[in-house]
């Protein structure tokens, strides 16, 4: 619920913010480590490496999903060297 809540104030805070001609949706200006290239270019390639990281991270959050309704045991608790 809490994470429900945080995500929910996020979403509203960020409608409320006026867009200007640069707005890109995703772009919150958070990038403590400056690891985002200065280029068009390689900002496009960056934000593409990131939309093709988080699909292969919810592929891999269904495979766990999938591998815990089959064998009827947690994923935690069949692959303990993952998790401790």
């Amino acid at each position: 619920a809490l994470v429900l809540g945080v995500g929910a104030a996020l979403e509203l805070s960020q409608r409320r913010r006026p867009r200007d001609a640069t707005y890109v949706p995703g772009d919150c200006g958070w990038d403590p480590l400056g690891l985002t290239p200065e280029g068009a270019a390689g900002r496009r390639r960056m934000q593409l490496a990131e939309i093709k990281h988080g699909r292969l991270a919810m592929i891999a959050m269904t495979a766990f999903a999938v591998q815990e309704a089959v064998s009827q045991e947690g994923v935690v608790d069949e692959t303990p060297f993952f998790f401790y």
